[in-house]
């Protein structure tokens, strides 16, 4: 067997472990214990934990080694995410507002004719990325490498870490998204920045009261 073979087949146990919850959170993970149970050596096990601790499943800690850590997205994590997000989105708009900066809708605009070409149903995780992507692409015009780097992480972690349900609750907003993106976009160019902001507010409300249905 190759080795990118071992270091697949310890990846997917180790990561079917901890979303099954045979590895619980705070829990060491040995990985001589895994590389006797799968009868590999340990360095495509140690290969495998280092691509788990960069999806933020497992983390190393001094004098403990790989932990597990929170490895599903709550409802309430995601509320979070959300609530960043629209922090972020009404920073840009204040920044453009501030400076007095033109929005350039070209990019988002691209990005909002891919996903309504796509079949949503079908193509869920293409979906969600474009979604993800537009964020990137808007909240790039705050020039903050800072602010990207949020963005990639909270993408890291809805994809990690949110179960099916939670997935799911922009494709079942998906004619509200759009809409709104669109709304906003409008706004943005117009330079009607307050409309911007209540165009986001009102959907970041629709995502929440979805979340708890």
């Amino acid at each position: 067997m190759e080795k990118q073979t071992y270091e697949k087949l310890a990846y997917y146990t180790i990561k079917e472990k901890i979303l099954s919850g045979k590895l619980h959170v705070g829990q060491h993970i040995s990985e001589a214990g895994i590389a006797k149970e799968l009868s590999i050596s340990r360095t495509p096990v140690r290969k495998a934990i280092a691509v788990l601790v960069s999806e933020e499943l497992i983390e190393y800690e001094l004098n403990r080694g790989a932990i597990v850590i929170e490895s599903s997205m709550s409802a309430g994590r995601f509320i979070e995410l959300l609530e960043m997000a629209e922090i972020l989105i009404v920073q840009t708009i204040d920044k453009c507002q501030n400076k007095n900066l033109t929005y350039k809708p070209e990019k988002g605009d691209e990005i909002l004719n891919e996903m309504r070409q796509i079949h949503t149903e079908e193509d869920v995780d293409v979906y969600l990325t474009l979604l993800s992507k537009w964020l990137l692409q808007f909240v790039s015009q705050l020039a903050n490498i800072y602010a990207e780097d949020i963005v990639r992480k909270m993408k890291r972690d809805f994809f990690n870490k949110a179960q099916k349900d939670i997935k799911m609750i922009p494709v079942l907003l998906e004619d509200e998204t759009l809409d709104g993106i669109d709304q906003l976009t409008n706004h943005m160019v117009a330079k009607e920045y307050d409309l911007a902001k209540e165009v986001i507010n009102r959907l970041v409300n629709l995502y929440i009261i979805r979340t708890f249905r």
